[in-house]
């Protein structure tokens, strides 16, 4: 899981060269308006990503939105709506996009593997803490292995309820 967060930054990061820089609601001099992204959906079923970017002003240091607008992006299409317009762009770009988007989608599928078999540390009020020195056991039938360390075992069985991501390639 660590890799795919890894890769992810550094596709996220890429991506982000190309693109202008998303920032914090910051007042302009002499402008009383500021942009904030208010939302973003990667929609599996249409397969476009849509985010929503909020107009307003900073009203005692807390950002008070006035209107909204709808933003998306197809990397099939290779286009970009806003507006009732749309706009098309090159065909590398759709692909780093369409590939930072696997990434994600798979690891969000691998978060839910993870989730699912009670891995991690509880954290909250209804939690219990562990002590710094033990570790979340391993799922019942798995043993700990150390990097660069051979297994002397077949590979375990897929948990169930796996989720099983769909990545174009």
């Amino acid at each position: 899981m660590k890799n795919a967060l890894i890769l992810l930054c550094f596709t996220a990061a890429m991506f982000a060269a190309d693109q202008p820089a998303a920032k914090e609601p910051v007042t302009q001099p002499g402008a009383d308006t500021v942009k904030k992204l208010g939302s973003v959906t990667w929609d599996l079923d249409s397969h476009k990503l849509v985010w929503v970017v909020q107009t307003g002003t900073i009203v005692n240091g807390q950002f008070s939105p006035t209107s909204e607008q709808r933003y998306e992006i197809s990397p099939e299409e290779a286009t970009m709506a806003a507006t009732g317009e749309k706009r098309g762009f090159d065909d590398d770009e759709a692909a780093s996009l369409q590939q930072l988007l696997d990434v994600l989608s798979l690891y969000c599928a691998q978060s839910v593997v993870w989730w699912d078999s009670g891995l991690g540390t509880p954290v909250g009020p209804q939690s219990t803490p562990q002590s710094p020195d033990k570790k979340t056991p391993p799922p019942s039938g798995q043993k700990p292995v150390k990097v660069g360390e051979p297994k002397d075992q077949p590979a375990p069985k897929p948990l169930p309820n796996t989720i099983v991501a769909m990545v174009r390639l």
